[in-house]
């Protein structure tokens, strides 16, 4: 990417997270990093092709996060280490979760982008929910459709928790990180099997430790 490219992104991702998307415009970047606005549009246009690019600056981060974890064959260990990982990459792009609705009703092609990566998400999850079934670490499902209500769940959980940690917290940032994809992983334990819920408490240990 050029240098200009990844000033002009780089600023922009400080700006949109200190003062919130709504509140930053591009003339304001310009200013920041020191170059004129004609400049600044030559690269991006506006502020929502800026929003399209860090979010597939997010998508690469979390796409190679994917590529390490994959072929775990410990599914909690699996859980515990890219769940953590995945809220990191996410916290680095919050004003995405923050500003989440505004941006998307005003920017339809990163709408439709985060609907398709939804998708891919969901069937992530479902194959990795299977295979955990499979390795004994998560039990059969008990209904029908139980492990489709656990993925959107984790859906809502992974749109909101920045916005509620914003609201409610005032500790230091990795802190709100660790607090909050601890609760992440813990929604899984009512799903454990005995073998993977004595894996799980031994993670839980770990991570206190």
């Amino acid at each position: 990417m050029k240098k200009n490219k990844k000033n002009i992104l780089n600023k922009a991702l400080e700006l949109f997270n200190d003062f919130g998307y709504t509140s930053v415009s591009i003339r304001q970047i310009a200013s920041e990093i020191g170059i004129s606005h004609s400049n600044l549009i030559y690269h991006y246009k506006t502020k929502n092709d800026i929003a399209i690019a860090l979010h597939q600056e997010l998508l690469v981060k979390a796409l190679e996060l994917n590529k390490t974890t994959i072929h775990n064959p410990n599914f909690i260990e699996s859980l515990f280490d890219s769940t953590k990982k995945g809220f990191e990459i996410l916290y680095q792009y919050r004003f995405l979760m923050i500003d989440f609705n505004s941006i998307l009703r005003e920017n339809e092609k990163l709408k439709q982008i985060i609907l398709e990566v939804e998708n891919i998400r969901a069937t992530m999850y479902r194959n990795a929910i299977n295979q955990a079934v499979k390795q004994g670490y998560m039990r059969e499902r008990e209904y029908d459709n139980e492990y489709d209500s656990l993925i959107l769940t984790i859906k809502i959980f992974s749109d909101s928790w920045i916005s509620s940690s914003e609201i409610y917290e005032t500790i230091p940032s990795q802190e709100i990180i660790e607090k909050y994809s601890s609760l992440f992983v813990k929604l899984f334990f009512p799903f454990l099997t005995e073998k993977g819920k004595k894996v799980f408490l031994l993670m839980l240990d770990r991570e206190s430790a």
